[in-house]
């Protein structure tokens, strides 16, 4: 396995990959935001990378989308690597991919000042909270986020 920084030839992997983790969001709108960020090196002004897996063949099997914020839930320094996006193909998961993208999520991370990780789940996403418990996570709490149009 190797893992890489994105790049503008890993742009195709990373969206096919981006569509099948955010697969409620629109497909057109995650890729104009990948443009962006490629183009940025920003993800709503916070210093951003994301990290590709590919497998020995060079097929893309994940990937692992951080930025650095100035705080977290719980976190009781700053910054804080932030997960936006952690993401293993079905059929690499269990393998150690996740823990791999992780750990060198957390690299990246103590290169900018990091001390703490923190991340999110959707609280039915019972796959994604058992990983982040795998690899030494702890609950945060549980928030409720709203939105409406005012349209």
């Amino acid at each position: 396995m190797k893992i890489t920084p994105y790049t503008q030839s890993t742009l195709p992997a990373w969206d096919t990959m981006r569509n099948a983790l955010f697969h409620d969001e629109d497909p057109k709108l995650l890729q104009e935001e990948s443009r962006q960020i490629l183009t940025q090196g920003t993800l709503k002004s916070q210093p951003f990378q994301c990290l590709l897996a590919f497998d020995s063949d060079d097929n893309p099997i994940g990937f692992i989308e951080l930025t650095i914020r100035s705080s977290a839930e719980e976190c009781m320094t700053s910054p804080v690597l932030y997960i936006e996006g952690w993401y293993v193909d079905p059929a690499h998961q269990g393998l150690g991919v996740g823990r791999a993208l992780m750990n060198a999520a957390f690299e990246w991370g103590r290169q900018h000042h990091c001390k703490e990780a923190a991340s999110d789940a959707r609280p039915d996403n019972q796959q994604s909270i058992s990983a982040h418990h795998a690899l030494g996570f702890e609950d945060a709490g549980i928030m409720h986020c709203f939105r409406t149009s005012i349209e």
